[in-house]
């Protein structure tokens, strides 16, 4: 026996959907949530009905829903639409139950892609700083290098008037030692400079990571639109066939 949904079954599965709300489950979870509706509509109107059951005729119904919206808003009858939606009524109906859903849902995916937006903001906020920190740590290093350079002269200078004044024999000139300050400031830049690298490192390996993540969601989401829609059209060429048998049969 073929099952098929009444629109009393389909108001009971619109209302178990806007319960527990499927769009809004974590990555991976979405099967385990429409698996939990269709429990629920099956002891509901004691018919047993399947998660790709449920998952499909919710497709079908924010379909037909969508084109039955454009065609209000095409015609005279867009008024009567606004109206109904301020009434409690309207959403006791089942255009009213998946008008409801759709906008959930809508708003669910908002504010989804809000939080994705924010922490690439943030996460490229980190990374302006960490470079800022490093630029500053290279201006630093280039400003003592300059005061190196400029008392190392200052000394071959005096070193070298004195000679002159003195008419002793020239000495072999040695290099001036760093002082352990200096050696210090130097590990200090390298080290914030090596800490920084690695965190902008991590920062865009987790943007990659997401994008691809997000990405795999959406493919995800398309291979299983197209899967619905398949196993829909093939659910309504063997109900037309089922029909077609029984019309023959009680001829």
């Amino acid at each position: 026996m073929v099952f098929r949904f009444t629109d009393d079954y389909d108001k009971e599965l619109m209302k178990e959907a806007i319960a527990q709300k499927p769009f809004a489950a974590k990555y991976g979870e979405a099967a385990r949530v429409w698996a939990s509706v269709a429990e629920h509509v099956s002891s509901t109107i004691k018919e047993r009905v399947l998660e790709k059951q449920v998952r499909d005729r919710v497709g079908l119904l924010k379909k037909n829903w969508h084109a039955g919206e454009l065609r209000s808003s095409l015609g005279s009858g867009i008024e009567e639409t606004l109206e109904a939606v301020n009434k409690q009524s309207h959403y006791e109906t089942l255009a009213g139950l998946v008008g409801q859903y759709v906008q959930l849902e809508n708003a669910g995916k908002d504010d989804k892609m809000d939080r994705i937006n924010k922490k690439k903001a943030d996460e490229a906020s980190a990374t302006r700083c960490a470079s800022e920190i490093v630029n500053e740590a290279l201006v630093r290093r280039a400003l003592r290098q300059d005061d190196i350079d400029s008392d190392g002269d200052s000394s071959a200078s005096d070193d070298t008037n004195y000679a002159s004044s003195s008419k002793s024999t020239p000495s072999k000139a040695h290099g001036k030692r760093k002082s352990a300050f200096q050696l210090e400031a130097e590990r200090q830049d390298k080290r914030i400079c090596d800490d920084m690298e690695l965190r902008r490192r991590q920062v865009d390996r987790q943007m990659q990571a997401q994008l691809q993540q997000h990405q795999d969601s959406i493919n995800l989401e398309r291979e299983m639109h197209g899967h619905s829609v398949q196993m829909e059209r093939t659910r309504a060429l063997v109900q037309s066939q089922a029909e077609k048998t029984d019309a023959k049969g009680s001829t």
